[in-house]
């Protein structure tokens, strides 16, 4: 993940909100589940000022998540800036069919001929656009071998192209193809045990990188951005996506239109050997040297049997053998322009922007035969461990903690929402159960629910997490926490946690209709993972409808024995 600049960020303690955490407000009431999955796998650098690294707390949102931060600010842009909170708040509370019907004529789509869709929401409260482009390829799509791989050309789309980051491509793009070749010279040798030539080759390599960078300009493609305007310049990975976003004044959204088709056009993935070093560096900080870091991606090789049972920064044996040409063929086979959304939020008109779109996207052919964006196998199994043994041990210094897996279905699953109710009932504040129940009493210092693990697109895991007080065993807590989760199965939610949960949502949608980004993050995640962006209004609407009944039925086909993977964090 990339953050720019970073003197807008600040280094991130447990407890710590960071600029983007500010962006969504469901962040804000699920603080404890937000520091629990920390970014040991997404990686922040500055686009505009070289390779300074700023950790950061980093929420992997559910889709719930996304109605609260995004829902709001949809419906806000139905009306005028000075009557936005009041027109949001009846049309959270009136028809959402009439919601519904304005958006429809508000929000339009096209897609170009050669598969790339964008989605349009002109709202003409400040002269600033907001652009937000949806890669549908994330870690799941890597082969067993080559993991980190598409964490890494996120890196690589930064780098330019033959025109943007170079001083003279000609004499700058020899050097590059020899680099290539020394490197792959230099793991022959050392899968051999000569180890004296590799280390001549290594020496070689060093040469040939500075002979490279003195044709380079590093972070051009940044830093044209940001001297236009442009702000929160950003893009992460995760299992599920890659996402490539920020925002700037409307009346430069031709810049970025080109800026971005060249780099996904024509990109050169220079200085990629110099940024494997920087991948390893964060992957030591946030991994090896992390227990917490450690242990989940213990846990998620154990537990999970599908792609998500690897890390998106990747496994340091597969990192060391990347090099540009297989970076290459991975994007010539998941970056085609069907396997791209681009949403436009802000000071627009759709007309501009189809315009620009086919101007600059319109002779873009993919290089090879991709399927259109979000098209996913819907009877994925779950990915649950063959055998009687569904548990796991890690000794650790950062040790006691426990983590308990039920595996679910994906986001696409008619269940998905009523699961993300489940975890606020749970955790979503100070009044949820595990909170009352168990930080209140002194029986763990904490404990949380993250309905989504470690990705949502495919089959994943509902997780549970806490760490026990001093004199509460593993075990115990174990146990208490099943019987927490028996209680919803059997006595069900009360009414008033009911109304708690229905009115935490409307008031979070209010909050969050401001954000132009939150917008158009929105409108590409439910276009590509839900077959459009009207599903968000759907699933608004289906948050207020949900009975107790509900929780108790996907609680009873969720939190059974036979479904569970738990993990001890062992006090080393």
């Amino acid at each position: 993940m990339r953050s720019t600049p970073a003197s807008s960020t600040r280094p991130a303690g447990t407890g710590d909100l960071t600029t983007r955490d500010a962006l969504c407000p469901q962040a804000r009431r699920c603080r404890r589940r937000t520091c629990f999955k920390r970014s040991i796998e997404n990686v922040c650098h500055d686009a505009c000022h070289g390779h300074q690294r700023v950790e950061k707390p980093v929420a992997v949102l559910s889709r719930r998540a996304a109605i609260l931060s995004t829902g709001g600010a949809l419906a806000a842009s139905l009306c005028p800036p000075i009557s936005e909170a009041t027109q949001l708040q009846s049309s959270v509370t009136g028809s959402g069919e009439e919601l519904s019907q304005s958006l429809e004529a508000r929000v339009q789509e096209f897609t170009l001929s050669n598969g790339l869709h964008f989605i349009v929401l002109p709202r003409h409260i400040a002269p600033i656009v907001s652009c937000h482009t949806y890669a549908d390829v994330g870690a799941f799509d890597e082969v067993d071998g080559q993991t980190g791989i598409a964490h890494l050309l996120e890196h690589m789309a930064f780098k330019g192209s033959p025109r943007i980051g170079t001083k003279d491509y000609a004499r700058e793009a020899p050097l590059l193809e020899a680099l290539d070749e020394v490197f792959y010279s230099k793991k022959e040798a050392e899968a051999a045990g000569r180890l004296a030539i590799a280390e001549k080759l290594d020496d070689q390599m060093r040469k040939l990188e500075e002979q490279a960078a003195a044709f380079s300009v590093p972070n051009e493609f940044g830093a044209t951005l940001s001297q236009a305007g442009a702000v929160g310049l950003n893009a992460t990975t995760s299992h599920d996506a890659t996402r490539y976003f920020m925002a700037m004044p409307a009346n430069k959204l031709e810049l970025w239109f080109a800026l971005e088709a060249e780099r996904f056009r024509a990109p050169v993935f220079r200085e990629l050997y110099s940024e494997k070093r920087v991948v390893f560096e964060e992957r030591r900080m946030r991994v090896d040297d992390s227990p917490m870091g450690k242990f989940q991606e213990s846990f998620a090789a154990q537990a999970m049997t599908n792609n998500y049972r690897r890390p998106v920064i990747g496994y340091p044996a597969d990192l060391a053998l990347l090099g540009r040409p297989q970076v290459q063929a991975f994007f010539n086979q998941h970056y085609g322009p069907q396997r791209l959304s681009i949403s436009v939020v802000g000071d627009v008109e759709v007309d501009r922007v189809q315009q620009l779109a086919e101007k600059y996207f319109g002779g873009w052919q993919s290089m090879s035969s991709l399927p259109q964006a979000g098209l996913v196998t819907q009877d994925e199994p779950l990915p649950r461990p063959q055998g009687d043994s569904r548990h796991f041990e890690q000794s650790s210094k950062a040790g006691p903690l426990l983590m308990q897996a039920y595996y679910r279905p994906p986001m696409t699953s008619k269940d998905a929402v009523v699961l993300d109710i489940i975890c606020d009932l749970l955790s979503g504040s100070r009044t949820s159960r595990l909170y009352h129940r168990f930080v209140e009493t002194g029986q763990a210092f904490n404990a949380n629910a993250v309905p989504s693990y470690p990705g949502e697109k495919h089959p994943n895991a509902l997780v549970l997490f806490g760490q026990p007080s001093s004199g509460v065993s593993l075990e115990t807590l174990d146990q208490a926490f099943q019987k927490e989760t028996q209680g919803l199965i059997y006595q069900g939610p009360s009414a008033k946690e009911m109304a708690r949960i229905k009115k935490a949502t409307k008031l979070t949608l209010v909050d969050g209709i401001r954000s132009n980004t939150n917008m158009a993050s929105a409108l590409c995640s439910y276009h590509v993972n839900a077959g459009s962006w009207k599903k968000l209004l759907f699933d608004l609407g289906q948050v207020d409808q949900l009975t107790a009944a509900d929780i108790q039925q996907v609680a009873a086909a969720t939190f059974q024995p036979d479904n569970l993977y738990t993990g001890y964090m062992l006090k080393a």
